[in-house]
């Protein structure tokens, strides 16, 4: 079988390697015989000489996203606790995920809560709604009835918003973990890669903020550890995971 693809497909004779080629071929096989003259005069492998003084400098300096920051030693979980709040995150979520099958197959009574919610591009009146401010307590806990009234592209939208609010602030607000944490039991499988990113990107703040904990309180530092713990074990970005 070796020995059949070595032989030649078209037998075009001996090769004159003297002959003038600036004429034109006076037949198919001269032209074959041109060809093949010129390929053997040609390097097997080419390395272009690259003047890289005429490369222009980037005008952005953009640096890759990295990973979480480490924990200090005496803040870090360990691998037992983080396996017991992914299980019981998986329970609650497959709690609720009854519930909503039961409220949808008419098992279980549910009314809306009657609530003015703000618009899903409202950004500003989601945070207020959320976790409030001093001037306006504008505030709404994460309850069952308010989490079941929002659709999967709401869930995806405010906690984007949330994240985005979080990366601004220099520890976690119990009010915002709390929707934060609501939402994460609402959001489902599997993610889009937006959604993959905002949960990225909460990891990665909540690693800064405990690497950075002075002033931390002891619940403070098991919010972040919690939420770097979920984000990287339960929904799979286990490049993020403490030891």
């Amino acid at each position: 079988m070796t020995d059949y693809l070595r032989q030649l497909a078209f037998d075009v004779g001996e090769i004159d390697e003297d002959i003038n080629l600036s004429l034109p071929p006076t037949s198919g096989e001269e032209y074959i015989k041109r060809v093949m003259i010129e390929t053997q005069k040609c390097a097997d492998i080419v390395v272009a000489d690259i003047d890289r003084k005429h490369f222009k400098k980037p005008t952005i300096d953009v640096e890759p996203l990295s990973g979480c920051m480490e924990a200090p030693p005496w803040l870090g979980p360990t691998l037992d606790w983080q396996l017991c709040q992914v299980s019981d995150f998986s329970n609650i979520r497959l709690y609720i995920s009854q519930l909503k099958d039961e409220i949808q197959t008419l098992k279980r009574k549910w009314k809306p809560p009657k609530i003015d919610m703000p618009s899903i591009d409202d950004e500003k009146g989601w945070i207020k709604f959320c976790s409030g401010n001093d001037e306006e307590n504008i505030r709404v806990p994460p309850t069952l009835d308010v989490i079941f009234s929002l659709n999967q592209p709401m869930v995806e939208q405010i906690l984007e918003y949330l994240v985005e609010h979080m990366e601004t602030l220099k520890k976690i607000e119990y009010k915002l973990g709390q929707w934060i944490y609501a939402l994460l039991v609402v959001l489902e499988m599997p993610l889009t890669p937006g959604t993959c990113s905002c949960l990225r990107s909460l990891a990665r703040t909540c690693s800064v903020m405990r690497a950075k904990s002075k002033r931390l309180e002891v619940h403070e530092i098991g919010a972040l550890n919690l939420f770097i713990c979920l984000v990287a074990r339960y929904f799979r970005q286990l490049d993020l995971a403490d030891p």
